[in-house]
């Protein structure tokens, strides 16, 4: 005992100066970094990912070039963050609309995503959330109900990134979220002046994508570029997409040339979901029905865990690039995009993983009308199915505005070949490279449904489309038991494919979408033509 006696003696008062100073420090973190759990202790049973992180999920400012409009600050355990940004729209993950004012007073609601009106926000450091537009602040209603409209800063509501897809409350950790019809809860149905409020945070229903407006403008040019009409019914801003492509002309023969071997001029681009085994039956027909080689790029999901076998049948074909990226779920977008990107030839055929050649897959046909007039792209027909090649149109159709496909109606006729100029066709089509670059390719929000958006892109920059009604190949598709379970949930999950087509009515701010097998041509409706059957038809509030 009389060492530890003479110890203390010697160091007991610098032992208590160490100690107060590490208490002080632990005080001093915890409270400029509170720890996890105290933003997650109100929602832990409602954020099931709350612990997940994606890239892009939040912030999309990929094409904008990096400044102080938005700053990133994460904590050590990467689940709180702290950020504030300038002039960014409050997009919803699930809908695809945007939280913007009220026409006709300062509440805040569900609006469409507006590239008229000047809709962003900015988070200050203070966490007060701005409205660009005019100056005031978020803050909840005075009436002690959790609405949220704008008004005098003194008053905001003090918020926090979370997880780069939340607007999350400093002090109670509720999320900014928007609200079923009628009650306080959040909603991933809200409609059109539904209002917004603070509510307990939904890992859907509450996420939000940051769009910074830059950004925003430059992925939808197409619809931005949009004139509304100033005649005729159809009087709302997608409707200035109705207007057809200009006829499609003979280029001069000193301005043309022409491909003599295909395997110079012509990439095969595939995307695929898991499915490997029918990459290699399509490029087995190719070899079989064409009697010639030609470069294969398919763009795979995520993860590179195929046996060696798989690997050996692959390279039995030296001319497929075989592709594996790291996310499990990229989309048939953003895989086609990226495939694109390593197109080298100025031609590219899309096909889908389940096609198959047979003699009337005529690629010569496409080139030759490609290499001889300013068509951007020349569209076939599967085996079997009907013309499904038409026209898109915006219109007031069901008593809303909506966006119809009217398969089988084609603008002119190319007698020189037997073709047709449209609006869309099919996926199987040869298209010019550099053209499809410059539209931007496929929009990559639409990881599946991203058909019809593709060629309403097309026609807003005025690219001419043709179909030739005698250029087809097999669409030889699964069977339900022959399907993996996780193509299975990629491609028919229904909530899926729901969220999917209301993206892509709110990227054209239309209410539906639908098909019309049966129609006739009458002036003054709807860019000319009233449906008289529809199908596949989908509408919201």
């Amino acid at each position: 005992m009389v060492p530890f006696n003479n110890f203390l003696k010697n160091y007991g008062t610098l032992l208590l100066v160490i100690g107060c100073l590490v208490f002080i420090t632990h005080e001093l973190i915890t409270y400029l970094h509170p720890p996890c759990n105290t933003l997650t202790t109100d929602i832990s049973n409602v954020l099931i990912s709350v612990q997940k992180s994606s890239k892009n999920d939040g912030f999309r400012d990929n094409n904008v070039p990096a400044t102080t409009s938005s700053i990133l600050v994460k904590d050590t355990a990467n689940t709180r963050i702290l950020q504030y940004f300038e002039k960014h729209r409050l997009k919803l993950w699930y809908g695809g609309r945007c939280i913007a004012k009220a026409k006709s007073s300062d509440n805040l609601v569900v609006t469409h995503c507006d590239p008229d009106q000047i809709q962003t926000f900015s988070l200050e450091e203070s966490g007060r959330l701005v409205y660009d537009f005019n100056g005031l602040c978020v803050r909840s209603s005075t009436d002690g109900n959790k609405f949220l409209s704008l008004g005098d800063c003194g008053s905001a509501v003090k918020f926090v990134v979370f997880q780069e897809k939340f607007l999350m409350t400093d002090d109670s950790a509720d999320c900014l979220s928007p609200l079923s019809s009628g009650d306080s809860y959040p909603s991933i149905y809200a409609c059109l002046e539904a209002a917004v409020g603070l509510t307990q945070c939904d890992e859907e229903a509450s996420r939000i994508e940051f769009l910074d407006e830059t950004y925003f403008r430059e992925e939808r040019k197409a619809f931005v570029l949009s004139k509304t009409p100033t005649e005729g019914s159809c009087d709302f801003k997608a409707c200035g997409l109705n207007a057809p492509a200009p006829p499609v002309k003979m280029l001069s023969p000193m301005y043309s040339i022409r491909c003599t071997n295909m395997f110079d001029c012509v990439t095969v681009l595939t995307k695929t979901a898991r499915r490997p085994y029918l990459v290699l039956r399509l490029a087995k027909s190719i070899k079989e029905v064409k009697g010639y080689d030609l470069r294969i790029i398919a763009y795979d999901d995520g993860p590179d865990d195929y046996p060696p076998e798989v690997w050996d049948a692959i390279r039995q074909y030296p001319h497929l690039e075989y592709i594996i990226g790291d996310d499990d779920d990229m989309g048939i977008s953003t895989g086609r995009n990226l495939g694109l990107q390593r197109v080298k030839t100025k031609y590219f055929l899309l096909v889908d993983d389940d096609h198959v050649f047979n003699s009337k897959s005529n690629l010569e046909k496409m080139a030759e009308i490609l290499d001889t007039t300013d068509a951007t792209l020349v569209g076939g027909k599967f085996e079997g199915f009907m013309k499904f090649a038409g026209s898109l149109r915006f219109g007031h159709f069901h008593g809303r505005q909506e966006f119809a496909v009217f398969s089988g109606h084609c603008d002119r006729e190319l007698e020189k070949w037997g073709c047709e100029q449209c609006d869309s066709t099919s996926n199987i089509f040869m298209a010019k490279t550099q053209h499809i670059i410059e539209i931007g390719g496929w929009s990559e929000e639409l990881k599946i449904a991203e058909h019809a958006d593709f060629f309403v892109k097309l026609k807003a920059h005025q690219r001419k489309v043709v179909y030739c009604d005698d250029i087809e190949v097999i669409n030889q598709q699964e069977t339900p038991e022959e399907r993996s379970m996780s193509y299975q949930k990629l491609r028919y999950d229904k909530r899926r494919k729901n969220r999917m087509f209301r993206l892509m009515n709110s990227r054209y701010n239309v209410n539906g979408l639908f098909w019309c097998s049966n129609f006739t041509i009458q002036p003054d409706i709807s860019g000319g033509l009233k449906c008289l059957q529809t199908k596949h038809k989908i509408g919201y509030c």
